[in-house]
């Protein structure tokens, strides 16, 4: 069963990697163009290691794609999201500073601060709230001592479905 596994992840790899290794690939070709064309008479060491730094993100991000298509669940169940994640979201972020900082202005760089800010949330999330380690293990939690507090509309809700299969199940087998 394992290789089973092992081999859908690597098919699901193969397939991401067919679809974003062209637009990855594209995008930062045309960014280093534009870089070359837009920016020739500034360039300088700064420049040269920002833009390799910006190409080895998109590079980065690409491989969290990847990893992300081949752990997505499949099947039954599974969410009609776009895989990707956080991979892509990094991606489209980097994609629109270096577009940005060519075409418009530097100061688009800013924008690479929601980067640490968004992971100190996720941090947050995780570790910091309320709910301690829901983020991670949701089976953590200690379950609630006090049974009296339940919704009185969600539990008449749930009682009434209830009855309705039960009502069902006996038209069924009558």
């Amino acid at each position: 069963m394992a290789k089973a596994a092992a081999k859908k992840a690597a098919a699901a790899r193969e397939a991401a990697a067919a679809t974003y290794f062209p637009i990855v690939v594209g995008v930062n070709l045309g960014y280093l163009f534009l870089r070359l064309v837009y920016q020739r008479a500034s360039l300088s060491i700064y420049s040269a290691v920002v833009t390799m730094a910006m190409v080895a993100g998109s590079v980065i991000a690409y491989k969290g794609i990847l990893e992300d298509h081949a752990n997505a669940p499949k099947g039954k169940g599974s969410s009609e999201a776009l895989a990707g994640g956080a991979s892509l979201d990094l991606l489209g972020l980097l994609v629109v500073v270096q577009y940005g900082t060519v075409l418009l202005s530097e100061k688009l760089y800013w924008l690479l601060v929601i980067i640490p800010l968004w992971g100190g949330w996720k941090l947050y999330s995780i570790f910091g709230s309320k709910d301690g380690l829901s983020g991670l293990m949701p089976n953590m939690n200690p379950p609630e001592s006090n049974v009296d507090v339940v919704d009185g509309a969600a539990a008449e809700k749930a009682n009434e479905k209830r009855q309705k299969r039960a009502e069902r199940r006996r038209q069924k087998w009558s």
